[in-house]
């Protein structure tokens, strides 16, 4: 009889740290030969994707935010990399590199593709940080250089860290003030949203920062093209934004794989029961992170946090337990406002992220996270974060 495997599609944050919770938590079992946990990742490369916000505006040096994945993977994970080609969820299997698995479990955890290609005159034209170190590094390289202009961030949708655009616009004024140079250029943010963030709570704390420091608003404003030649940003709604630099958040898609396999929505997102975590129709799989349709951030906190849930639920399947872990909807992710401050944007489903207020505190809490990171992805500091936010989840009895 071979042994219950788990397979797990993804080597991010979510990926890695589910598929060393499993290990870790069964190691028994698997020790014994009784389960196997597989990881599939498609580069050896683990990026802390986070920092892409310091490499583009505060020249941080890549090679600070990235590890080798077979270093940060536990014993009794086995790490397979290049990628899946097709998951044939019914049959449960998946083709790599020309051959197959037979799995028990799945937990998906593909996250998300920035695709600027999908607007045209986008990718031509524009600087971002999303998609990847490299090109996060080439926003820093016109960053550096700039002394005077128009400078617009523009936001597309869906995409994946919300507080992401706007600490852009907080971090690039804050880069030229220290330059000296923040009177000769304008900064201006464009956002589909009614407001500067879509929260709220939140901007009300964002939108008189930005009144201050003198960032412009545009809201309502649905990304058509981009005119390369002329430089100008053409809206939904037919407004036009001139500009010298264009720094975009570009809309985001699900996983090739998800698309190929036929698992997603028509933007590649895997529906997902919002607190079991499982993939719609099928007990014995499940989606985390970037990768599902439920309608909260796509972030490495949220990642993280149903990486434990899922993991949760998978162990007692295999135990025979009769319980199930809902995850309750936490976030708590940071956000940066310049000058050594910020808040964290915190709530759960039931209860909507409040107002609060920059501080000094909060930014160091922000800063010491890429060192822990690492450490974060093998499990430990978890009692730490329940005991400072609460377990991301509550407790029920068997299916019923």
């Amino acid at each position: 009889m071979r042994p219950v495997r788990v397979a797990v599609v993804g080597g991010g944050t979510g990926g890695t740290l589910v598929a060393n919770k499993l290990a870790t938590e069964l190691r028994d079992r698997v020790r014994r030969g009784e389960v196997e946990v597989h990881l599939f990742t498609e580069r050896p490369e683990h990026y802390f994707q986070p920092a892409n916000l310091d490499i583009a505006f505060k020249g941080a040096e890549p090679r600070r935010f990235v590890r080798d994945e077979r270093e940060l993977v536990v014993r009794g994970v086995n790490l397979h990399l290049g990628g899946v080609k097709l998951i044939d969820l019914g049959n449960r299997t998946l083709l790599f590199d020309g051959s197959s698995l037979e799995f028990d479990y799945l937990v998906v955890a593909t996250g998300s593709r920035a695709m600027p290609e999908l607007i045209e005159g986008l990718a031509e034209s524009s600087y971002n940080f999303h998609t990847g170190q490299a090109d996060a590094r080439r926003t820093w390289e016109a960053v550096r250089k700039l002394e005077r202009g128009r400078v617009v961030i523009l936001v597309n949708v869906p995409h994946k860290c919300p507080p992401s655009p706007v600490e852009a616009a907080f971090l690039l004024d804050e880069h030229l003030r220290r330059r000296g140079v923040r009177e000769n250029v304008e900064i201006v943010y464009a956002t589909p949203y009614t407001r500067a963030y879509p929260t709220h709570s939140i901007a009300e704390v964002v939108e008189p920062l930005f009144e201050r420091k003198g960032i412009e608003v545009v809201t309502l404003f649905n990304t058509d093209y981009v005119d390369v030649r002329e430089r100008r940003v053409r809206s939904l709604e037919g407004e036009e934004l001139r500009f010298d630099l264009l720094i975009t958040v570009p809309p985001h898609r699900g996983a090739e794989v998800i698309t190929a396999s036929g698992l997603g929505d028509e933007e590649g997102w895997v529906p997902t029961e919002k607190e079991t975590l499982r993939v719609k129709g099928y007990d014995y799989a499940y989606a985390i992170g970037d990768a599902t349709d439920i309608p909260i951030s796509k972030s490495g906190v949220v990642a993280h946090l149903e990486a434990i849930v899922a993991a949760k639920n998978v162990i007692a399947d295999i135990e025979g337990t009769g319980v199930e872990h809902c995850y309750t909807g936490r976030i708590n992710c940071p956000l940066e406002v310049g000058d050594g401050r910020a808040l964290f944007v915190s709530g759960t489903y039931a209860k909507p992220p409040e107002r609060q207020e920059p501080s000094r505190l909060k930014y160091l809490m922000k800063r010491t996270f890429p060192n822990l990171y690492w450490a974060v992805l093998k499990g430990r500091f978890e009692a730490i974060f329940d005991l400072y936010l609460g377990k991301p989840y509550t407790v029920r009895g068997a299916r019923g």
